[in-house]
């Protein structure tokens, strides 16, 4: 499943283009990649951030090191950065 955040404007700088990709269903257990894909437009990425019920769970930062952050256990979510 495809969802199109449209163009945003973040801090009235730059216009954004983000598609998030989430699979609709799945067993549990059984592994799900997310994708986001996004166009700048020109601009700088400063994160791309995940969350399950109000916890971030993931982010991407690439100017910080390292750039991939997994955060805390949450039940459901297991992370793997490789």
């Amino acid at each position: 499943m495809e969802h199109f955040l449209g163009n945003q404007f973040i801090g009235g700088v730059f216009p954004l283009s983000v598609r998030v990709k989430v699979p609709p269903f799945r067993q549990r257990g059984e592994d799900v990649t997310l994708q986001c894909h996004f166009d700048l437009d020109a601009g700088e990425l400063y994160s791309v951030q995940w969350y399950k019920d109000n916890e971030e769970f993931f982010r991407y930062k690439p100017r910080a090191e390292p750039q991939k952050h997994p955060f805390k256990d949450i039940a459901g979510v297991k992370v793997d950065v490789s």
